[in-house]
């Protein structure tokens, strides 16, 4: 297995008496597209300051790239892309003449513009000016400035924020082509849960700046307790048994009734109860709670 691309281990942080990272340790894999989610004040932006050098932990150590922030920052930034706030842009300068400024400052050919316009399929505009782009192809052209010299790993606070349907789409077809088409991690940060599920490869739950969950969003959909959804011949008396057994059951009609609280692999059990109880079962279906429903439920909102 690949070396996780950021690691951070033991790491708090605390602005006076404030304490906004407690003890927090965070694997990243390769490849991934790592969604690191949190309410506002749970410490997602500041765990990425911290992650980008842009802060010191009082506690606790953070690698990324196998370096360590502290001692290899400068070598550590060379290869990661970052986006923390809104990006800012000269607006009588072209796209081309915009990405012409980081490629200088990068020391990088100035055939990177075109790779990376490419990128984010905003090829067709580098000669227009930057001040007549939509929010949603400026969010681009900062993720293409972001691209320059090939990142291992990019790091994107909120990259949907303030756009339109269309615009979102654009950056998540974007964000979900970047690990293979740019051979690169990405670590992003947003509150849009549906569109975080589309992408996300796994995820990093923030509560009270301790982590509540981290791992693969398919682990995290196999222990959540969902609905069963079942197809019956008599919905009153297999309403009747599976509350006996201690479950929650809902009507929906006299053949279909939904299981709540179910989880993925005890399904089966309450399928066998209803066939072994001599009630004839025509259909379940399980349906996982959606990221969304997961955490607000965690959160107790």
């Amino acid at each position: 297995m690949p070396s996780p691309v950021i690691q951070l281990h033991g790491v708090s942080k605390a602005f006076g008496p404030h304490r906004v990272i407690k003890d927090l340790s965070l694997s990243v894999p390769a490849r991934s597209i790592f969604a690191f989610l949190g309410n506002n004040g749970e410490g997602k932006s500041t765990t990425i300051r911290l992650i980008t050098g842009l802060l010191r932990p009082d506690r606790g150590d953070i690698s990324v790239l196998g370096m360590d922030v502290r001692s290899e920052r400068r070598a550590i930034l060379a290869q990661v892309g970052v986006i923390v706030d809104a990006a800012c842009f000269y607006p009588n300068l072209t796209a081309s003449e915009f990405l012409r400024i980081g490629c200088d400052i990068k020391c990088l050919p100035r055939s990177e513009i075109g790779r990376v316009l490419d990128m984010v399929s905003l090829g067709a505009a580098r000669d227009r000016l930057v001040g007549k782009f939509s929010l949603g192809m400026k969010q681009r052209l900062a993720i293409a400035h972001a691209l320059l010299g090939a990142p291992k790993l990019l790091i994107l606070d909120e990259p949907s924020n303030g756009l339109d349907p269309e615009g979102i789409r654009d950056i998540r077809l974007l964000l979900s082509s970047l690990p293979e088409q740019g051979e690169c991690t990405v670590f992003v940060s947003s509150h849009n849960l549906d569109e975080v599920e589309k992408i996300a490869t796994h995820v990093g739950v923030l509560k009270g700046g301790a982590l509540l969950f981290q791992g693969a969003l398919a682990e995290l959909h196999a222990r959540s307790a969902g609905a069963l959804l079942v197809d019956v011949c008599d919905a009153a008396r297999a309403g009747q048994v599976l509350a006996a057994a201690g479950y929650q059951v809902e009507s929906g009609s006299d053949r279909q009734l939904t299981v709540l609280g179910v989880e993925l692999h005890a399904a089966d059990r309450v399928n066998a109860l209803l066939v072994t109880s001599g009630i004839g079962l025509y259909q379940s279906v399980f349906r996982t709670p959606t990221l969304e429903q997961w955490f607000l439920k965690e959160h107790h909102v």
